[in-house]
């Protein structure tokens, strides 16, 4: 979905920096306080929808697209006076990992990420080997990753990266239906593909023990 930047945007962005910050507003020491995390937050319907329901979780939702935070904001805006557990922030989520301490999520999102389809460009996929290494560093110990897409190659290719990595236990639930996993509101892009007939995937991934890591 390509997204035009909104004439809007700037006095948004100006107006809500409790919300919504860039990199180069953001302290790394904040970063301590969040329990779940979305990459590439889109529009922030998903993530807002679970901060709304779960006011004992905080949610850090990451994305790169500017013109998508900015609409991210501007309906995160709406809703900030009554859910306080929310932030947006305009960055690649490279650049935030580090930031994170060893085990200290309960949740990890990946909601119709980038198929990155030409081979080249395939170890930038978020369910790459080396990222979920990243994944598997910065969850609990019973923390869980979902992923969920509607692109067939990268759903099957993802299952793949999930057995070689061997860091994760998981469980597919393919065709997903957000009424059927109440857990899991539906983001502004499934309801767009679902309405156009398209198959969305659910893949669950469990943190193994360490132990069990081979």
């Amino acid at each position: 979905m390509r997204l035009r930047h909104r004439k809007w945007a700037d006095t948004v962005l100006s107006e809500n920096t409790d919300i919504g910050k860039n990199l180069a507003d953001f302290s790394p020491e904040d970063i301590a306080t969040f329990t779940s995390l979305e990459i590439g937050s889109g529009l922030g319907g998903f993530l807002l929808e679970l901060s709304k329901e779960h006011p004992e979780e905080k949610y850090l939702g990451v994305e790169v697209n500017a013109n998508a935070f900015a609409l991210a904001i501007r309906n995160g805006a709406k809703v900030k006076e009554e859910q306080k557990n929310f932030l947006f922030l305009n960055a690649p989520i490279e650049r935030i990992f580090p930031l994170f301490k060893e085990g200290q999520l309960n949740n990890i999102y990946l909601n119709f990420s980038d198929p990155w389809p030409k081979k080249r460009q395939q170890r930038r996929r978020l369910t790459y080997p080396t990222r979920q290494s990243e994944y598997y560093r910065i969850l609990k110990e019973n923390g869980t990753l979902y992923f969920r897409t509607d692109n067939e190659d990268l759903f099957k290719d993802s299952v793949e990266y999930f057995k070689e990595a061997n860091l994760f236990d998981f469980e597919i639930i393919e065709p997903f239906y957000s009424e059927k996993v109440d857990y899991l509101p539906p983001t502004e892009y499934e309801k767009k593909f679902r309405a156009k007939g398209a198959t969305i995937h659910l893949l669950i991934a469990h943190k193994k023990k360490k132990e069990e890591v081979k």
